[in-house]
């Protein structure tokens, strides 16, 4: 029994021995396992905070770059306000001269047909005066001349107002001149009736697909009047915008329209 206690008893000392040793070893590999993931954990905070400082400088760079282009922006923005003013503003006096222009135009036109008259008035009124009781006659040839030139000037000014209008539509509608008088209405200084009444529309398109606007005919004066002398005349408005009348002894227009007006194409099922 005595030999077993000294056998048994220093193996278990041993064994004690042992198993504290690796109890030691156990939690010195246990706190080193915490100690690397601490350190792992700073490590990844560290690196979060560094990416997030990162994150933010390039944010405040990108922040500041959309700060400089809406700048810009506004700038341009400005500077495009100031052109679509001046260009408005370049608009209404080409307006202005366009208008102008058209008027003195027509008055030439209407001073170079009153020419025409005067000079056949002149040889009348040699003529009167070598007769006796010219008073009255003469007196009466003065005013059916003036009455004609007042029918001819009011002629020219509707024909004048109906191109302005017209080309007013077209500018702002791709060049397109407009189908009816009511769709031109409110470029019309004068008023839609007028015109309506004392003129048909013979062009209907594009300003763009005219070759020569100073001979092509948009509108036309529906009933040619008769001169003095015998001559019938008619009023029409022109594709540039200027208005003049023509002659013809015969009141037959046929043929010099035919000259001037785009024939219309034909319906589709002729094409």
């Amino acid at each position: 029994m005595r030999l077993q206690k000294e056998v048994w008893f220093p193996a278990f000392r041993t064994f004690s021995a042992l198993a504290l040793h690796g109890s030691i070893c156990q939690y010195r590999s246990m706190s080193k396992l915490k100690l690397g993931l601490g350190l792992l954990a700073v490590a990844a905070v560290i690196l979060a905070f560094a990416q997030q400082r990162q994150a933010q400088a390039r944010l405040r760079g990108e922040n500041e770059f959309l700060r400089q282009q809406l700048a810009q922006l506004q700038t341009e923005k400005g500077s495009l306000s100031n052109q679509l003013a001046a260009a408005g503003d370049f608009k209404r006096r080409a307006t202005a001269q366009l208008a102008e222009l058209l008027k003195l135009r027509g008055d030439v036109s209407l001073l170079q047909h009153q020419v025409g008259e005067i000079g056949k008035l002149r040889d009348e009124i040699q003529r009167l005066q070598a007769a006796p009781g010219i008073a009255a006659p003469l007196q009466a040839s003065m005013d059916a001349l003036e009455q004609q030139q007042q029918a001819a000037l009011a002629s020219l000014n509707r024909a004048k107002q109906g191109m302005l209008g017209f080309i007013m539509y077209a500018d702002e509608n791709q060049q397109q001149f407009p189908a009816t008088f009511a769709q031109a209405a409110p470029f019309f200084k004068e008023g839609l009736e007028p015109i309506e009444m004392n003129f048909e529309i013979v062009y209907v398109g594009s300003l763009t697909n005219i070759t020569n606007a100073a001979g092509t005919i948009v509108l036309r004066e529906k009933h040619a009047a008769r001169t003095r002398d015998g001559n019938w005349h008619k009023t029409y408005g022109f594709a540039d915008g200027h208005a003049e009348i023509h002659t013809e002894p015969d009141g037959n227009f046929d043929d010099w329209e035919s000259q001037h007006i785009i024939p219309p194409p034909p319906p589709p099922n002729q094409q």
